[in-house]
């Protein structure tokens, strides 16, 4: 597994806050890695 894949991994696996969704900053860097993953062809 790649180092982006189990970065992505980890991101996922961030509980949510008791106020609603991960924050916005969680959010970008899970797109911009499987982004990423995706123009490698590894997802």
């Amino acid at each position: 597994m790649s180092v982006l894949a189990k970065d992505l991994l980890v991101l996922r696996a961030l509980p949510k806050s008791d106020s609603g969704p991960r924050g916005a900053l969680t959010e970008h860097l899970m797109r911009e890695i499987a982004r990423a993953l995706i123009s490698r062809g590894a997802a």
